[in-house]
């Protein structure tokens, strides 16, 4: 006879009671014992493992009793799962469901001691599921009831919760029911409003008052845990000068309803000192609306071609291959969702370099729009435009297509910036034309390329191999500056010492061959030389080629051979 192999879990709601010496987790399990004897015929054997949860609720699936349950059962060590009642296993019809598609995955059979039923028959599975319904609406509506008492509760002005807030703690045994002012606490409240009406800055509060060795509220749980005394921060400080709480008043949010009542409690700031905090992050948060301050441009608008959304991530590298020292640079890129789910060699997108795509489809957006007062303004209100114009971009290994909104295109065209600066911030200009297709609302900006590895960088190109683009910002490339100026330095020290190469190279420790392949950049022409140090070379401009170039000494023939811009 084949063994059928059982396991027994338990649970309970609450801890009140677990100290016994015969719990309700205890009665459970005998209970779950005894049907498994009563099944001995059938090769019905308990396996050696308790599965049981004290104190946890059954409205969530993060319980450690459940989870060694469900990873057993999917290691294959269990045949049929016997509880006391369907709730105990879960209230939740969702979570219910979706262990029940792992039991009949896994071929596991599900009983219920007292209400005797089987879900490997149809009759149980019907009956398990009207159960389990109610056992849900059991527990929505106790969630009701004590929402409905938490709403009663604050109306009457009464502070409900855990820990109050900074400045505030719970009445004593011989106190009346409420919260009451910690006086030290309320002279960091205090500081904290009259340090923002004067700075109007929220990082400003927060280093002066941790210079001065002011901390987040501090105390310790019943359990004699300590919490909090840590730095002050612009979020926490931002938290108080939001709190009604500190001007007598108790609130309640409910369905995306905020209420406000009269609090029984004494207030710590007056209504005049709110007013003002008030007044000035509401003039705050309507100079963020214009300015787009992310650096990842295409954050939550960016997916391949295949539909997996591209997400904003970034490194640290060093600053050249060769580097010595441990400064690094940061690299910021978009990743494929299907190369991290799925495996890099399953996405032939991968990872793409984020400053190089926010540029190019920067170029191509301002391009279309045509309007001259959008690049004269900063890059935050410029980039804060953009988004607010792009529905979404796709990116396949071929093309990069800009799916743009036609209605916010006509609000941007028809809007009215302030003066632009006396400067013009730079911008970037785009060198290809796209194909631009109108259809109802949107437009699509469609433009060819080809993602080409070089120097260890995954670049955007034209079909042909150009740029698409000249960025507004260009950044050198590190280790070709580097090169070029490790180049110059040994050039001087040759001719200052007069020695030769391969003394040099000896006396330093220095590769003879790495010198010999260096040395020519020093006979690279003023052109060459600006771009190479300004960034504004080709971007498919490899050092090897640089190097290349810099031998024949015609200036002119190193400007044609490396393709550089006449107007740079």
């Amino acid at each position: 006879m084949k063994t059928i192999r059982c396991a027994v879990y338990t649970r309970k709601s609450n801890e009140e009671g677990l100290e016994l010496a015969f719990n309700s987790l205890d009665a459970q399990l005998e209970a779950g014992f005894d049907y498994i004897k009563s099944q001995k015929h059938e090769g019905w054997e308990s396996v050696k493992t308790i599965y049981s949860d004290g104190g946890f609720s059954g409205g969530t699936m993060k319980r450690p009793g459940l989870t060694q349950l469900l990873d057993d059962i999917n290691k294959g060590r269990i045949d049929v799962v016997v509880v006391y009642k369907v709730d105990r296993l879960s209230r939740s019809l969702s979570d219910f469901a979706k262990m029940m598609e792992i039991f009949d995955e896994k071929r596991v059979s599900f009983v219920s001691v007292t209400q005797q039923f089987n879900t490997s028959t149809s009759m149980g599975r019907l009956t398990m599921n009207m159960l389990l319904s109610f056992a849900q609406f059991e527990r929505e509506v106790s969630g009701e009831r004590i929402r409905d008492k938490i709403a009663a509760t604050k109306k009457k002005g009464y502070w409900v919760g855990g820990t109050p807030p900074l400045g505030y703690r719970l009445q004593r045994e011989d106190e009346s029911k409420g919260i009451y002012i910690i006086p030290e606490e309320a002279e960091l409240v205090r500081a904290i409003f009259t340090g923002y009406a004067e700075h109007q800055s929220l990082v400003t509060v927060a280093n002066h008052l941790n210079d001065l060795g002011r901390t987040t509220k501090r105390w310790t749980s019943k359990s004699g845990r300590t919490h909090g005394g840590k730095l002050l921060t612009t979020k926490y400080i931002h938290g108080i000068l939001t709190n009604r709480l500190y001007i007598g008043k108790i609130t309640h949010t409910r369905n995306d309803k905020t209420d406000v009542y009269e609090g029984l409690h004494q207030p710590i700031i007056d209504q005049e000192a709110w007013d003002a905090a008030q007044q000035i992050i509401k003039k705050q948060e309507k100079s963020e609306l214009h300015r787009w301050t992310h650096p990842h441009l295409l954050k939550g608008k960016l997916r391949t071609s295949d539909g997996f959304a591209m997400s904003p991530s970034s490194t640290h590298r060093p600053l050249t291959k060769r580097s010595e020292t441990k400064q690094k640079r940061l690299v910021r890129y978009y990743i494929s969702q299907k190369a991290i789910k799925h495996g890099f060699k399953t996405c032939p997108i991968k990872t793409i370099n984020a400053e190089h795509l926010d540029e190019l489809v920067r170029g191509l957006v301002l391009r279309y729009i045509n309007k001259d007062d959008i690049v004269k303004q900063p890059q935050s209100v410029r980039d804060r435009w953009i988004r607010r114009v792009i529905e979404s971009v796709t990116l396949d290994t071929d093309q990069v297509a800009v799916s743009l909104l036609s209605e916010q295109i006509d609000r941007l065209r028809s809007h009215k910036f302030k003066a632009a600066p006396s400067e013009t911030p730079a911008y970037p200009s785009c060198l290809h034309t796209p194909e631009i297709e109108e259809c109802g609302k949107t437009v699509t900006l469609t433009l060819r390329i080809q993602i080409k590895k070089l120097d260890g960088r995954r670049l955007l190109l034209s079909p042909d191999g150009s740029d698409l683009i000249i960025p507004s910002n260009p950044v050198p490339q590190q280790h070709i500056v580097d090169a070029i100026g490790q180049a110059y330095r040994w050039h001087n020290e040759l001719i200052r010492s007069g020695t030769t190469i391969r003394a040099y190279a000896e006396q330093h420790r220095i590769a003879r061959s790495r010198m010999i392949e260096l040395l020519p950049l020093t006979q690279l022409g003023p052109e060459p030389l600006r771009h190479a140090l300004a960034g504004t070379l080709p971007s498919t401009v490899t050092l090897d080629d640089l190097i290349s170039a810099s031998k024949p000494l015609d200036w002119d023939l190193q400007v044609t051979e490396l393709g550089i811009r006449s107007a740079g």
